[in-house]
C-alpha cells in the first residue's frame, strides 16, 4: 500500500512515488536509447533522399544557395537534447547515491548507450523519490523526439558485446539485432552471430541474478523468455511458486532464473490428464 498517486493518476505500491506501468514506461524507453544513438547518428549525417547528381553543376542542378544541407538538424537537436537529459540524470543519481543493484561501480562511459544502461539499474530507486516523476517525464520525452527525429522505427535489440577476439583483444562491441534476422554482424569486426544463440546466451548470463519483482519481470520481457509482469511475478511469490532469496530496502528479490523456468513450465502443453492413445 501507499499514501501516494502517480502524476498519471495510478496509485502506486511502497511509498513510491511512481507507478509501475509509469517505470516500465522509463526502462523501455532508457532500452531505446541504445539503437536510437545508432539511427540518430546516421539520420544527422545521411544523404538519403537527397539525389547529390543533382545537387551543384550538371544539368538541372541546384544553385550554391538551394543545395539541401546533408545534416538533418532535428534529429542533431533531439540527440543534442536527449544527451543533456542523460547527463543530468545520470549525475542526479551518482550524487545522491540513487538505490540500486548495479554490479558496475562508478560512473558509465560518456556515452548515450552507457548512460542508458546505467540508469536502466536506477529506474526503481528512482521511482521512490519525490523527483522520480520528473525523471520519467524528461526521459520518455526526450526518447519520444528522438524516435519522430528518424524516419522509422526498426525493430532492434540488444544482443550483447561480440566476444570476437581481435588481434589477441575481446572486441568487445555492441550488438544489435533486428528480430525478424537470422544473425547479426558486428560493426567493427564483422564478426556474425546467430540471434537465436545470442539470446540463448544472454538468459543463461542473466539466471543468477537477483531482482525485485517489477526488474525482473522488465529484465525476462527485454531479453525474449517471454512476456512477464510484476503482478505475475508476485502471484507466483503468494503460492509459493517462487522463493526470495534476499532483500532490498524491504523488497524481496527472485532468481531470474527460477522466472525463466516458471514461464517454460506454464507455457507447456498440460498432459497429466490426456490418456494413451
Amino acid at each position: 500500500m501507499s499514501d501516494n498517486d502517480c502524476r498519471c493518476g495510478r496509485p502506486t505500491r511502497n511509498n513510491a512515488y511512481t507507478c509501475d506501468t509509469c517505470a516500465d514506461e522509463m526502462f523501455k524507453a532508457l532500452g531505446d536509447v541504445p539503437w536510437l544513438d545508432e539511427e540518430l547518428e546516421t539520420s544527422t549525417t545521411k544523404v538519403a533522399g537527397i539525389d547529390y547528381r543533382r545537387v551543384g553543376g550538371g544539368k538541372g542542378g541546384k544553385k550554391p544557395a538551394e543545395r539541401p544541407s546533408p545534416v538533418s538538424w532535428g534529429a542533431s537537436d533531439a540527440r543534442a537534447h536527449l544527451r543533456a537529459i542523460m547527463v543530468a540524470w545520470v549525475k542526479f543519481c551518482a550524487e545522491t547515491d540513487v538505490r540500486n543493484s548495479s554490479p558496475y561501480p562508478g560512473l558509465p562511459n560518456d556515452t548515450l548507450p552507457a548512460m542508458s544502461r546505467y540508469l536502466m539499474w536506477r529506474v526503481d530507486g528512482l521511482t521512490l523519490l519525490d523527483i522520480g516523476p520528473d525523471a520519467i517525464d524528461e526521459i520518455t520525452d526526450a526518447v519520444a523526439k528522438c524516435h519522430k527525429a528518424i524516419d522509422t522505427r526498426p525493430d532492434k535489440w540488444y544482443a550483447g558485446p561480440c566476444n570476437a577476439e581481435v588481434e589477441t583483444v575481446e572486441c568487445g562491441a555492441d550488438l544489435y539485432a533486428l528480430a525478424d534476422r537470422g544473425d547479426v554482424k558486428c560493426p567493427v569486426c564483422a564478426s556474425v552471430y546467430d540471434v537465436g544463440a545470442r539470446r540463448a546466451w544472454l538468459l543463461e548470463a542473466a539466471e543468477d541474478r537477483l531482482a525485485d519483482a517489477s526488474t525482473l519481470a522488465r529484465s525476462v520481457s527485454w531479453l525474449g523468455a517471454a512476456p512477464l509482469n510484476a503482478a505475475r511475478v508476485r502471484k507466483w511469490a503468494e503460492r509459493g511458486r517462487i522463493t526470495a532469496k534476499g532483500h532490498i530496502d524491504g523488497r524481496p528479490l527472485y532468481r531470474v532464473g527460477d522466472a525463466i523456468t516458471l514461464l517454460a513450465k506454464d507455457a507447456a502443453p498440460d498432459t497429466t490428464d490426456r490418456k494413451a492413445g
